[in-house]
């Protein structure tokens, strides 16, 4: 099926969005298709509790696609010249040797040895009060660090294993690498350039009228996710014309091509996931697909962003629903519609 027509296109994502709202009494959807320049934007959803707001300027949580904005800040420092992808975490954590194995780049590809779901210290953490923990990670910036110390010189770089605190300690090493906090660095050093004027952790009241209840389950509202220890894992709030500009970046189709062309450093392959999967700084690389992507999942939120590797076309969805099963997912519209526009 060719689908030449915005026309045609808009009732494909209808068709493939459908099954997904349907089932969610209180779904608000913004979906977003980059191609060849034009930029297209289709809502889902009663839009009435937000006035005059369109769906591309309603704000959501956009998880772990936080990781991606910091591996793009580590890919502009890297472009800078500033740091290395190699440079040991002991450049920067003052209680590491200055030789630890641990890099940045091992952060940046969840292959730093550190667990990506340690169970037995998950059930000693249900019976721990006494210690602040950020939703969905296991470990305290501190305990993290300790464990890192300690991990075998082996079992670096040697396995993907997905990891908050990984990511969550890589924006904590960047922002104080550069003097100042994760959100500021983000601002000043992505979110300005780029001109995402609705990206952030703190939003101002107008910004507040924007954002978009969370759901999770069966039609439960959640409350909003809040990381104080490891913000660049999945602290940032944004809305639908943002990410589409911030994905136009990583596509080299933005007014701003000195930061586009930086930002080609994070789409390497740094790593191997398995024999067709590779891992950029931040991006999961589809060899087989050719297709590169990054997901997110809060308490009431979900998201995908993608993008064909050959640069020509992406697509964004923000959710107000939590993940659920990968065949009733905003990853599964995301993928449908990746797969739609390399048909197109």
């Amino acid at each position: 099926m060719r689908l030449n027509h915005t026309t045609n296109i808009e009732q494909a994502v209808e068709r493939i969005v459908q099954p997904y709202v349907s089932k969610r009494k209180h779904a608000v959807l913004s979906v977003g298709i980059l191609r060849g320049g034009e930029r297209l934007v289709y809502g889902f959803g009663d839009l009435r509790p937000f006035g005059a707001v369109s769906f591309d300027n309603l704000l959501y949580e956009i998880g772990s696609i936080t990781k991606v904005f910091t591996t793009s800040l580590l890919a502009l420092l890297i472009a800078e010249g500033a740091l290395r992808p190699d440079d040991s975490l002991g450049k920067f954590e003052p209680t590491l040797p200055s030789r630890h194995p641990v890099t940045l780049a091992h952060l940046a590809t969840h292959t730093s040895g550190l667990p990506g779901f340690p169970i037995f210290k998950a059930w000693r953490n249900r019976f721990d009060k006494t210690q602040h923990r950020d939703p969905y990670c296991h470990f305290t910036p501190e305990e993290a660090i300790s464990y890192l110390r300690n991990v075998p010189p082996g079992n670096v770089g040697r396995k993907f294993r997905y990891s908050n605190e990984g990511t969550g300690i890589l924006g904590r090493l960047l922002a104080t690498w550069l003097g100042t906090d994760y959100e500021t660095a983000i601002t000043e050093r992505l979110c300005v350039p780029l001109h995402l004027p609705d990206t952030g952790i703190t939003l101002t009241l107008e910004q507040q009228a924007r954002m978009v209840p969370g759901y999770a389950g069966k039609d439960v509202q959640r409350p909003e996710t809040l990381l104080r220890d490891y913000a660049g894992a999945g602290a940032l709030r944004s809305t639908l014309n943002d990410q589409l500009t911030f994905l136009s970046a990583h596509l080299g189709d933005h007014p701003n091509e000195e930061v586009g062309q930086d930002l080609l450093i994070s789409q390497q392959v740094y790593a191997r996931h398995s024999k067709t999967i590779g891992v950029g700084l931040g991006w999961i690389i589809d060899e087989r697909g050719k297709f590169v992507w990054h997901n997110g999942s809060t308490h009431g939120f979900s998201s995908f962003m993608g993008f064909h590797q050959d640069r020509s076309s992406g697509i964004v969805v923000l959710s107000n629903y939590r993940s659920g099963l990968l065949s009733d997912s905003v990853d599964r519209i995301g993928l449908d519609l990746l797969d739609l526009l390399k048909k197109s």
